[in-house]
């Protein structure tokens, strides 16, 4: 008995990777592939379609996510749950990056930009530890925006336009965007 249910997991497992095989890994594909099985009730197969993605794509929160599904459609709440908490550090793992960039922009004085990252780290990632520095950041910024006059307040980060394909790195993107910003005030060259 024992040996069937393995070989039945292998077979399950081997469906799984000859899917993924099949998706290219593109996220679409296995998005869609695996949401049509979920919907026909085949849980097991769509688990192992996800932990084999995971194991070449440990940070594909999509394929957690899909994990999690099948998990509960297996009846495994108690996992299920367990993938949702992972998924949670994920993101506020992600949030880092805005910090990050807040403190580059601001140290770059460009405060604007400075402020709309720290507000989007303490949007993804309201209880950190963190926060207190960051909020602190947050005042200073505005409190110097308000004693310089301030400037009119540019378009949101979000709704410009993207850096353009040749400025690849990070360092060039944050130059351009200082040089803007000294173009724009008036008296200054």
């Amino acid at each position: 008995m024992r040996a069937e249910a393995i070989t039945a997991s292998q077979r399950s497992r081997q469906k799984g990777e000859d899917i993924m095989e099949s998706s290219n890994h593109d996220r679409e594909a296995f998005s869609l592939q695996a949401r049509g099985l979920l919907d026909r009730g085949m849980y097991s197969v769509v688990r192992d379609l996800a932990e084999t993605r995971l194991a070449e794509m440990p940070g594909d929160v999509e394929a957690r996510t899909i994990l999690c599904e099948a998990l509960w459609g297996m009846g495994y709440d108690e996992e299920a749950q367990e993938i949702i908490t992972e998924i949670e550090e994920i993101i506020r793992g992600y949030s880092e990056i805005y910090r990050l960039m807040g403190r580059i922009c601001r140290d770059k004085g460009l405060a604007w930009e400075a402020i709309h990252y720290y507000e989007r780290f303490i949007d993804l990632n309201p209880h950190s530890p963190l926060r207190p520095e960051v909020e602190k950041d947050l005042d200073r910024l505005r409190t110097e925006l308000g004693a310089s006059g301030g400037e009119d307040h540019p378009a949101p980060i979000a709704d410009r336009e993207p850096p353009p394909a040749q400025m690849a790195t990070l360092s060039k993107w944050l130059a351009n965007l200082e040089n803007k910003k000294k173009r724009k005030r008036p008296g200054k060259k």
